[in-house]
């Protein structure tokens, strides 16, 4: 009998899957950032987005049985086409993510070999980004058994140094008396109504959002119906509290205008570190720690989108010479496809004005791209909340469908909200804004655009009808 998985099993994969130390600095850093206004936005954002986003995959996952997760879910409302949407959305947002994480592995890698000062040079980030991930690439089409030994270790990349952060603040301020760097008010607490902020926004949940990973597992707990929300709500009370107390620790050490998003967590981690007579053999561990885990997620991460599009989907959507894999069950050709398009957005965002603003925007690209898929899953539990009275639905978020519903529509608009707010201008001068609105707006529609097409394209040569499962053969 296949075993259960039980309360703190799905705690512990929660917070794994949400929790990344690189948000901490990205949400308290005053340029790109909510300052010390993403102290309270975190414990927000927690229970008005994730606690509701969690619950409503935690439904759709008990009462659509499949391994096809948001594919699945979005096909039971609307219909092939939109399945294959918001899995080309979540795929593509990939992109973005590859990107942002390569030049933080890249600035921790400077850090590790003791020349922080390259973390500062688009060069040298650029061509590490680049030759790496076409590495990676390269092994990733070898299987997956090599990731393992990193995600193994990686695991931990996140959540340690975040604990030393905290601990090492908080022992420099209430142990050796030091000065904090910032001063905690209810008026220096309320986040800033600048476009700086409410860009920050979409960041904070970005950090948030994973729900629907663990959602399927809701089928395999035992009483379900009461332990999955009770373990929802238990990691959010972690993951929420370890933002929290992370952006107090980092804003007790750093005053929050030199916090930057891509080195402050090092740079805060260094000057503790030095306050209390730690040499610089600590940062170099500790960054050596976070490369790894990075490695590993990005090895892991570049075939498992690629294959679960493909894999979902339905044949002929794609070119047969895309969908082909080898040996070891990866499409190399897609794989190959993919570094190319990650190589472009890298050499785009080169044309930026510095690392730490090249950071910024694949970060806010990424949570921009990644909140689509959200919006259409949102849109679709309520089409099925409101079609389909009589389902049978083994957990619910609520009996009472009214409630139910505008819980969705709630969480539906904040996620719509987070996207618009995401395309603020935030850059200094026009032209380094022109910049940052193409890639930002015209990256979003790009990406819904080609997907259409490649859709009505699939239509046009098959003859393909929703509800039909017979289609003319493709010459």
């Amino acid at each position: 009998m296949k075993k259960k998985i039980g309360l703190w099993d799905l705690v512990f994969m929660n917070v794994s899957a949400l929790f990344g130390i690189r948000w901490i600095a990205k949400s308290t850093a005053t340029s790109f950032g909510l300052g010390l206004g993403a102290i309270p936005a975190w414990v927000v954002f927690t229970f008005i987005f994730f606690v509701p986003a969690a619950l409503i995959c935690a439904e759709l996952a008990a009462t659509y049985k499949s391994d096809g997760g948001l594919y699945e879910w979005v096909k039971e409302a609307y219909g092939e086409k939109w399945g294959f949407m918001v899995s080309w959305l979540n795929w593509t947002a990939k992109i973005f993510w590859y990107s942002s994480f390569l030049a933080f592995f890249t600035i921790n890698m400077s850090y590790t070999i003791g020349k922080p000062e390259l973390a500062s040079n688009k060069m040298f980030v650029l061509i590490v980004s680049l030759v790496l991930f076409w590495v990676l690439s390269f092994i990733s089409t070898r299987g997956m058994g090599f990731a393992k030994v990193f995600t193994s270790v990686g695991a931990l990349g996140s959540t340690v140094p975040a604990v030393l952060l905290i601990v090492m603040g908080f022992v420099s301020v209430f142990v050796f008396k030091n000065e904090p760097a910032s001063t905690y008010t209810v008026s220096t607490l309320m986040p800033k109504l600048n476009m700086d902020s409410l860009c920050a926004i979409s960041g904070v949940m970005f950090g948030l959002a994973g729900a629907e990973t663990t959602a399927n597992f809701v089928t395999e707990m035992d009483n379900a119906e009461k332990n999955f929300p009770k373990a929802i709500l238990i990691a959010a009370a972690l993951v929420s509290g370890l933002y929290v107390v992370g952006s107090v620790a980092v804003t007790m050490i750093l005053p929050t205008d030199q916090i930057t998003a891509s080195e402050g967590i090092l740079v805060a981690l260094s000057t503790v570190a030095s306050t209390l007579g730690i040499g610089p053999w600590f940062i170099k561990i500790v960054a050596f720690g976070i490369s790894v885990s990075v490695l590993g997620a990005i090895i892991l991460y570049i075939a498992s989108p690629i294959k679960m599009l493909f894999g979902s989907v339905r044949k002929g959507i794609f070119p047969q010479k895309l969908t082909k894999v080898n040996d070891a069950n990866i499409p190399v050709n897609a794989v190959i496809f993919q570094a190319v398009l990650v190589s472009i957005t890298l050499l785009a965002t080169n044309l930026l004005p510095s690392v730490d603003t090249i950071y910024n925007v694949l970060v806010t690209m990424t949570a921009l791209t990644a909140l689509f898929p959200y919006v259409i899953l949102f849109a679709s539990y309520i089409k099925l909340r409101k079609t389909r009275l009589n389902e049978v639905r083994p957990y619910q978020i609520s009996k009472n469908n009214s409630k139910a519903i505008s819980i969705a529509y709630m969480v539906l608009t904040i996620t719509i909200a987070g996207i618009v707010l995401s395309a603020a201008p935030v850059m200094s001068t026009f032209k380094e804004n022109l910049i940052y609105e193409t890639q930002m707006i015209g990256g979003g529609v790009l990406v819904i655009v080609i997907g259409l097409m490649i859709w009505n394209n699939f239509v046009k040569r098959t003859g393909f009808k929703e509800g039909c499962e017979e289609i003319k053969k493709i010459s």
